[in-house]
């Protein structure tokens, strides 16, 4: 079993300060809808159906938020007021099955660019717990190199909310 992830208001060390300035800086933000978050139950089974572990700072936002609109970006999440279109389940598995080229199991997406792309979380690539956000171009096939985006999704979703504010 995994540890309870610290959130806001925990002692600010190492990666929980990323958690932490990831949460302010939604927390801050006057221009968004957020969810409730989605319980430790639901991203544990979440996991198990797409055969991921999540990295510490994308489960804290699931459990903080669930899903979130930022301004005028969309991020994919979980939760009971999660909004279909934004289901992380559904567009995970959508991607991988349904749609060319197939989203490798390594990627998952969490937020879509509305042109058919989607900035995902890369678990292949892990460094002290943290996991890369790379964008994936659906007009790059199935062999490409996603670009990378940020070095972690805290670090990602900070840098991306500032640039949008």
């Amino acid at each position: 079993m995994r540890q309870s992830i610290p959130l806001v208001g925990e002692p600010k060390q190492g990666k929980n300060m990323n958690i932490e300035a990831m949460t302010t800086t939604i927390n801050e933000l006057l221009d968004k809808d957020v969810g409730m978050g989605a319980s430790v139950s639901v991203i544990l089974e979440v996991e198990r159906v797409l055969g991921v572990q999540f990295p510490k700072d994308y489960e804290a936002y699931l459990r903080t938020y669930g899903w979130a609109r930022l301004i005028n970006d969309e991020l994919y999440g979980l939760g009971d007021s999660v909004p279909a279109h934004l289901n992380l389940v559904t567009n995970t598995l959508r991607e991988r099955r349904d749609f060319r080229p197939y989203l490798p199991k390594h990627l998952v997406p969490v937020m879509p660019d509305g042109a058919g792309n989607h900035y995902c979380i890369d678990l292949s690539i892990a460094s002290s717990g943290k996991c890369p956000v790379v964008f994936w171009d659906h007009e790059e096939g199935e062999q490409q190199i996603p670009r990378n985006i940020g070095p972690s999704f805290s670090d990602w979703i900070v840098e991306h909310v500032r640039e949008q504010a």
